[in-house]
């Protein structure tokens, strides 16, 4: 496996090897990461020779060597302003990647919301079938990374019949080095969400991060959903503005099963967001939403991949992104239907509006369809703000910067509604405006 690589692949060998004796698992889960990272140093990096990563350069990846971000103690006052105070929910807090019991609230959830450690030390558990179960060929390189180098994430697991009273909070919170060489970190987060029959949850996933080095931040979140089972998940992102996120999301589904993926992106320099969803059995529905709002230098990229793999199977996608400055957007959507999966009913949708000459996106839909009794759409459009639409608000009196922020609110809206959840719908919308040139007056008018 040593023969002929590179000394940035030589590095994360040399970086396993120091904490494998850190790293928690049984023996199983040993042989998972060490058959993970032999796929990783063997595959490299991903290039922008792939297709799939034709648009997201890993080189801000590369220029340096990442070291597993250590154990950090934070205090409730350090976490408080990521904490959606109005919210009634359950709450797991991780910092660096490992949970800290101080700072989470799980009363009463015994077993539903656990740390992923302390099951991965189990030596006999059904996280040997469910583990990295998901993502059936589907993740690359960087997952595998991840999956050598987790030190813990949250394991959520509802019985059947099960449903919870309240959404489950999940932040996930990157700390500064205390030493310059400390700045090259990485935190390695891994996620399994297991639905029972007929039951039912409401997951937020929250990414921040506190100072301003540079870290590296990879997470994957598996989901599995049995028979009728229903799931809520909203991720948003608000890491700094020099961290670097890849974010994998393996989803399967169920016999008339229901998921809803709520995604924003808000922060971050450079972002990777892989979403994957198996129909597997007739009657599963999913629908994807997301938001990406950059700005400045900021590059991010959403790739999605939806399989109908069984018949009478719904699928709605629906992604906007607003990019400023000299920022970069990216989407692929691919929706696949198999030769099994009559009755198919899928409408995938992305949109993109420029608030500058040098933002840019690249927006590639995909259908593959195999089945001939099916309804299927799918598109893409990108343009700028409609000047008639700003004249019009300026004669009702608004100012030109009030009327481009009101109209540009107005087209991610829709997204920001869907959310639900209130004091988290709230959280977006204060983020988006903080992106907005000028939004003092649009606050107001809100």
């Amino acid at each position: 496996m040593a023969a002929q690589i590179s000394p940035l692949l030589d590095h994360y060998l040399a970086e396993f090897a120091r904490v494998q004796p850190q790293l928690p698992g049984a023996d199983w889960v040993t042989e998972q990461r060490q058959a993970a990272l032999k796929r990783f140093v063997e595959a490299g990096f991903p290039s922008n020779r792939m297709e799939t990563w034709k648009y997201s350069d890993t080189r801000p990846l590369q220029k340096q060597p990442f070291e597993l971000a250590p154990e950090s103690t934070l205090s409730q006052a350090d976490v408080e302003a990521f904490l959606l105070p109005e919210l009634d929910c359950y709450r797991l807090v991780f910092v660096n990647g490992r949970l800290d019991p101080a700072l989470s609230e799980v009363v009463d959830l015994g077993e539903t919301a656990v740390s992923l450690a302390s099951a991965l030390n189990e030596p006999l558990t059904s996280l040997q079938k469910g583990l990295n179960s998901t993502l059936n060929g589907h993740g690359h390189a960087l997952s595998d990374l991840n999956l050598a180098f987790a030190v813990d994430g949250a394991h959520i697991r509802l019985a059947d019949n099960q449903v919870l009273d309240k959404p489950i909070h999940l932040l996930f919170v990157a700390t500064p080095g205390e030493k310059a060489e400390d700045e090259a970190h990485m935190v390695q987060v891994r996620n399994l969400i297991e639905l029972g029959k007929n039951s039912e949850a409401t997951v937020i996933e929250h990414y921040v991060g506190l100072g301003e080095d540079a870290y590296f931040n990879d997470f994957v979140t598996e989901i599995r959903l049995a028979d009728n089972a229903r799931l809520k998940r909203c991720r948003l992102q608000e890491e700094t503005g020099k961290a670097m996120q890849v974010g994998a999301t393996h989803a399967v589904l169920g016999r008339d099963s229901h998921f809803h993926s709520h995604a924003v992106d808000l922060g971050g320099r450079w972002v990777r967001n892989d979403t994957v969803v198996g129909l597997q059995a007739e009657g599963a529905e999913v629908h994807l939403d997301g938001l990406y709002v950059p700005t400045g230098r900021q590059h991010v990229d959403n790739q999605t991949r939806i399989d109908h793999a069984s018949p009478h199977c719904i699928s709605r996608e629906d992604y906007k992104g607003i990019l400023d400055g000299g920022s970069r957007g990216v989407f692929n959507g691919k929706i696949i239907v198999h030769k099994d999966a009559q009755k198919t009913d899928s409408e995938q949708h992305s949109a993109a509006l420029l608030l500058s000459g040098k933002a840019e996106v690249d927006a590639k839909p995909e259908l593959e369809i195999y089945a001939d009794d099916v309804k299927c759409a799918h598109g893409a459009t990108v343009g700028q703000l409609d000047e008639q639409a700003i004249f019009y608000l300026q004669s009702r009196g608004l100012d030109a910067a009030a009327a481009r922020n009101l109209l540009t609110y107005s087209f991610a809206d829709e997204l920001i509604q869907r959310v639900g959840i209130e004091p988290l719908r709230k959280r977006i919308e204060r983020g988006l405006l903080a992106r907005l040139p000028n939004a003092e007056q649009l606050q107001e008018l809100l």
